[in-house]
């Protein structure tokens, strides 16, 4: 049987390279993908491995993780007919192995992935775990990489997806004035894509002097403020905002924010709340705003060309978002830099 690397959280807050059985395809519709890269999640992947759940799902270990991966087809099914062999693809899936849970594995050397669209033209959408519940093949989250882009840089698509279709679910727009609380990779996507939607202001609050400035000269938002030596308050002032966003996952934070928006507007809630440290007052927050939380991406896969559009066009680099490129075999060192911030990101090559 042929075997693959795989990184498996062992509930202890650390992290190993294992070696686990490869999956082979097993389904008319379904792709065998290589995999050559992954994306350490600063957010889902560091709670799998660290917390013990994701909001109020909780992990059982050992338990294989990765779900930012990207790769190449080896083996296709019958019944695919969009996909070829050699294709390019983000977000393969990690398939159960005997002897380890399974938070989506895409940090394994090979993955799955289906042919969604296939599937719904031949009427078989319910009867796949994956479909079942989309209402368009265009959600499902594997696509293909534009020739030419290196592996690192594909990784990033998901991110940024992430990143704009959260915005746009928040309804920023043309005229928008937009606060957003954190300083690393996320609320970096998310200041310059306030920007791209055309906001009229963007602010970032964080405690990181560096991570700050990178974002005042990468997103050339129209302020900054360290909360940790700056008093955030007599910072903002009495300037208003239409949305304020958490980026990190705090209730502390939202109500902050809470105070500083206009009547009716909006705080989006992107970062995950820890278990336990998630229970709102409602009586805390100021009259007349409204709260829409979005722990769990919505049609973030609908932007795809849109992003694709936006690097094309120069108004994103996607290395920008990470720092550290290291092999699978650091896994637990790249862990270890982005929980002592010795890193911004860090992606993983599987080969």
């Amino acid at each position: 049987m042929k075997k693959m690397k795989a990184v498996c959280a062992k509930g202890d807050g650390t992290v190993e390279v294992v070696e686990v059985p490869a999956p082979d395809i097993t389904d008319d519709y379904e792709c065998l993908v290589r995999v050559t890269a992954c994306g350490l999640c600063s957010s889902t992947d560091l709670k799998i491995i660290g917390y013990g759940s994701v909001g109020e799902m909780p992990i059982e270990y050992p338990t294989l993780v990765g779900h930012e991966g990207v790769g190449v087809i080896e083996k296709v099914g019958s019944k695919v007919r969009n996909y070829k062999v050699g294709d390019r693809v983000t977000c393969p899936i990690g398939l159960p192995v005997e002897g380890y849970h399974n938070n989506w594995g895409g940090m394994n050397g090979y993955c799955v992935t289906f042919d969604a669209q296939a599937i719904f033209e031949d009427g078989l959408k319910s009867e796949y775990e994956f479909t079942k519940n989309l209402d368009d093949p265009i959600d499902f989250l594997t696509k293909p990489i534009p020739e030419g882009m290196s592996d690192p840089d594909a990784v990033m698509i998901l991110t940024l997806k992430e990143n704009y279709s959260a915005l746009k679910n928040f309804g920023v727009k043309k005229g928008s004035r937009v606060l957003i609380f954190g300083d690393g990779a996320v609320a970096l996507g998310l200041s310059i894509f306030a920007k791209c939607l055309g906001a009229e202001w963007v602010g970032n609050i964080g405690h990181h002097d560096e991570r700050l400035a990178r974002i005042k000269n990468l997103a050339k938002v129209d302020m900054t403020v360290n909360s940790h030596t700056e008093n955030v308050e007599e910072a903002i002032g009495d300037r208003r905002f239409d949305v304020v966003v958490d980026a990190v996952g705090s209730v502390d934070i939202i109500k902050q924010g809470a105070k500083f928006l206009v009547p009716g507007g909006l705080v989006g809630i992107y970062g995950v709340l820890h278990k336990g440290h998630s229970t709102l007052d409602l009586q805390d927050l100021p009259n007349n705003v409204r709260l829409q939380m979005l722990n769990w991406p919505y049609h973030e896969h609908r932007q795809h060309e849109e992003i694709l559009e936006l690097i094309r066009e120069g108004k994103v680099d996607p290395k920008e978002f990470y720092s550290h490129v290291l092999p699978i075999d650091e896994a637990e060192k790249g862990v270890e830099m982005i929980k002592k911030r010795e890193a911004y990101k860090v992606i993983f090559t599987m080969e």
